[in-house]
This record gives structure tokens, sequence and C-alpha cells, in this order.
């Protein structure tokens, strides 16, 4: 990505990754969008290649949606045995639901949140011995 879109982006973020806004240095969101680029593109991509409309989107929108979703406090980071990787709440559907201005994308977003619930599922399913 280009630092003006990876600019462009962030100004969408108003709640927790918000301050990524502010940093002088672009290194730190550079590596944000990598890192939510790779989970996108690598765990995320066989639920997704099902959907009409995700098989077809751009690899940057899942990320912009992924990362919409991270501030808006939806989806949480968090370190699993090394590795970071995105959670979504158990009310996420009801959350994207709820929300009157995402209604327009409310399918995809529903389905991206489906894929990360599937993609837990599959990190818990690993886990057991």
């Amino acid at each position: 990505m280009f630092a003006s879109s990876v600019r462009e982006l962030s100004r969408l973020w108003s709640g927790s990754l918000s301050h990524f806004r502010r940093h002088r240095n672009d290194e730190h969101l550079e590596a944000l969008i990598a890192e939510a680029l790779r989970y996108t593109g690598l765990h995320l991509e066989n639920d997704l290649s099902a959907s009409p409309y995700w098989s077809k989107a751009p690899l940057a929108r899942r990320v912009a949606l992924l990362l919409f979703l991270v501030d808006r406090g939806v989806v949480s980071r968090v370190s699993r045995q090394g590795r970071t990787v995105y959670e979504a709440r158990e009310d996420a559907s009801a959350w994207a639901i709820g929300q009157p201005s995402m209604a327009s994308y409310l399918v995809p977003t529903l389905e991206f949140l489906a894929a990360l619930q599937c993609d837990r599922l599959r990190r818990a399913q690993a886990a057991r011995p």
C-alpha cells in the first residue's frame, strides 16, 4: 500500500486505532496495515472466497473493514502463541446489524465476521490435544 492510501484509511478511525493518525513516523501504521493484510490474505482467504462479494473485492477492502472493526472495538487484536490474530466479539453480528450507516454493506460485513469466527474455531480445534 502506498503511504497516501494508508493515511486515507486511518482517517476513518475514531476509536481504539485513532492514535495511529497522530504518529509522525508512518512505520507503526504501515506495520499494522501489513499485519492485517497478511491475516486477511492468509487466514480468511478460504472462508471469504465462497462469498460473491469478497471473492471479487480487493484485499485492501478486507484490510479496511478489519481495521475499521478493530477501531470500533468489535474485533480485538490479540496475541495467541506468539502470533497476532483477530477475534470478533460474540455480539459482533448484532452490532453490525444495529449500525444504520453499514446497512448497504451489511451482508459482506456479516460474511467477514463469520470468516473471523470460523478462523477462531479452527485455531481452537487445532489447539486441542
